[in-house]
């Protein structure tokens, strides 16, 4: 990076490096890793109710390549796009590493979406196929599928559903926890008996399609959220989701013995790439967790001795064994981020901070264990291997300083569009290669680049531009804060002013006026929250982040009131 402008540049290193790691399809790549030690525990799962099962990288390998078998008999063919609709289960893994092998594209649901959200990604995406589970907790999915197209009801052969709601749809396949059944679905154990009783006709036509997967087909649709409107579709190609796996956890040292828990859903990046991709690549192990259940967690962390421990949801885990005495000495990779968590990981010398987006396959930028401490603590890292950033005025399109706020813009491994989105496609990347993030970001003189909201998420208070996130984030480093909002409300004077909901933990408290005096030298005054309020709880959309539109609907009517 230059002296005068914000805009860190790939070298020719980079650039190689990034081309070698997009060179593999992900069949090609566990297939590589499950050759160093096909014995090798992959996958422990703990569904549930407790139970745990586990899978060696020879064993992973074979289901998947059994499963793929099953799907080619019933139609999925390259560039398919197969929705899954799953919680975390080694079915999960299976599905989408089945499907991925023939060429097919997976679409993978928000198990807390709502019907109606769920139909639109179906039929959006233009999906031909769908594997689901049964039910789940208080989830019926059946049940959910004929609410959105209620010729699944009656459907009484797989493969021959015609629903108006879901134009492309034909075939679904469902996972039986239960032992459920409809009639116009293929059972899931018996899709992979069809390669599992060794036949040799559908698995030849298999390991066929599996030949002609190339590095630039496409492995996932990834639906982004939004507060407003229907999310977009981001295409994932094959070639860049093993590279974003291979780079970052080279960035952050994981080795092959190294064993990742995590507990974030497959269908969000914390658990298909950070999870999944930074371990199975290497031939690393992966414990994970049906859903979030902190008992169960620090149960699985007693027992299997992971060495990595990186959630958004890792704090509660560990105030909870620190409440209850418990040490995790194995991990070497988690967040200690206060007396307590030091305590609970007296090991843990490390903690990635990321900068990037779902466009970007999850990190465009990561911290490593060679950064300094500080850099660790409040920036986002540099650029990956092959990645180059610029921050741009988002008003004369013009680079800024380093040190001052702008846009970032990423060029390198990034999507190629969303789907059938060429008008959104074409405003995200212009015409040389830059995808316009709608992130406002800082870069120091050093490279490392720091997170400071949305672009669109800003409040115009006395003529200055606030960040609503970064007063949040301001806010929520006060050890009693476990969530903050922010939203800005009309003001009389400043044209705009910051209110602030905030809830607060059960066993430390702090009162607004002290709260305030905590800001006052962390914050500029002009973004000084005019009034912060004290609340149990804060609109979240289906996939639990923050309800923004809500969040302001809620604020102009306590202030009519």
């Amino acid at each position: 990076m230059t002296n005068e402008i914000s805009w860190i540049k790939a070298d020719e290193a980079g650039k190689r490096a990034l081309a070698a790691a997009r060179s593999r399809t992900m069949w090609q790549a566990i297939s590589d890793a499950a050759a160093l030690d096909p014995d090798r525990v992959a996958l422990v799962a703990a569904d549930d109710a407790g139970n745990i099962q586990r899978l060696t990288y020879g064993q992973l390998l074979t289901r998947a390549r059994n499963f793929s078998a099953g799907l080619a008999s019933i139609g999925v063919q390259r560039g398919d796009r197969v929705v899954l609709w799953m919680t975390n289960r080694l079915e999960w893994i299976i599905s989408a590493f089945a499907a991925e092998r023939l060429g097919a594209a997976v679409v993978p649901i928000n198990t807390f979406l709502k019907p109606v959200e769920i139909k639109y990604c179906i039929a959006q995406s233009g999906a031909r196929h769908l594997i689901m589970l049964d039910r789940f907790r208080k989830l019926d999915m059946p049940q959910m599928l004929a609410e959105i197209g209620p010729a699944f009801a009656d459907t009484a052969e797989p493969g021959s559903l015609f629903a108006p709601e879901l134009p492309d749809l034909r075939n679904v396949v469902m996972f039986a926890r239960e032992n459920t059944r409809h009639p116009g679905t293929f059972d899931w154990d018996e899709l992979e008996a069809v390669g599992a009783v060794g036949n040799s006709e559908w698995l030849a036509v298999a390991d066929d399609m599996a030949r002609a997967v190339t590095p630039d087909d496409l492995l996932m649709v990834k639906y982004t959220s939004g507060s407003t409107g229907f999310p977009k579709g981001v295409m994932l190609q094959q070639g860049g989701f093993v590279a974003v796996g291979l780079l970052h956890g080279r960035r952050c040292d994981m080795r092959r013995e190294d064993i990742y828990f995590s507990m974030m859903p497959f269908f969000h990046a914390g658990g298909s790439i950070y999870g999944q991709m930074s371990m199975l690549p290497i031939g690393g192990t992966l414990v994970f967790t049906e859903a979030f259940d902190i008992a169960l967690a620090i149960r699985l962390m007693q027992q299997e001795q992971p060495t990595i421990f990186v959630s958004v949801l890792g704090k509660e885990v560990v105030m909870e064994a620190h409440e209850r005495g418990i040490r995790f000495p194995s991990v070497r990779l988690g967040h200690a981020h206060n007396e307590a968590a030091k305590v609970v990981l007296p090991s843990a010398t490390f903690s990635f901070s990321p900068f990037g987006l779902t466009e970007t396959y999850g990190p465009a930028s990561l911290t490593g264990p060679d950064d300094p401490l500080e850099k660790q603590l409040t920036t986002g890292g540099r650029p990956l291997p092959g990645n180059e950033i610029r921050v741009v005025d988002p008003q004369t399109g013009h680079d800024v300083a380093p040190g001052e706020v702008g846009e970032a813009w990423v060029r390198g491994n990034i999507m190629p569009a969303y789907w059938n989105k060429p008008e959104e496609s074409a405003r995200a990347i212009d015409a040389e290669g830059w995808l316009h993030s709608e992130d406002l970001v800082t870069v120091d003189a050093e490279g490392y680049i720091r997170y400071v909201g949305r672009l669109k998420l800003m409040a115009k208070v006395g003529g200055e531009n606030v960040s609503l996130e970064e007063v949040e984030n301001v806010i929520k480093a006060h050890e009693a804060v476990t969530h903050c909002a922010a939203v800005g409300v009309a003001d009389p004077r400043k044209v705009e002013a910051v209110r602030v909901y905030v809830i607060q933990r059960t066993d430390v408290r702090i009162c607004q006026k002290d709260l305030q005096l905590w800001l006052k030298p962390r914050l500029a005054h002009f973004k000084m929250p005019r009034e912060i309020l004290f609340v149990d709880d804060l609109p979240r959309l289906a996939n639990g982040k923050l309800d923004r539109l809500a969040l302001s609907q809620w604020a102009k009517r306590e202030i009519a009131a």
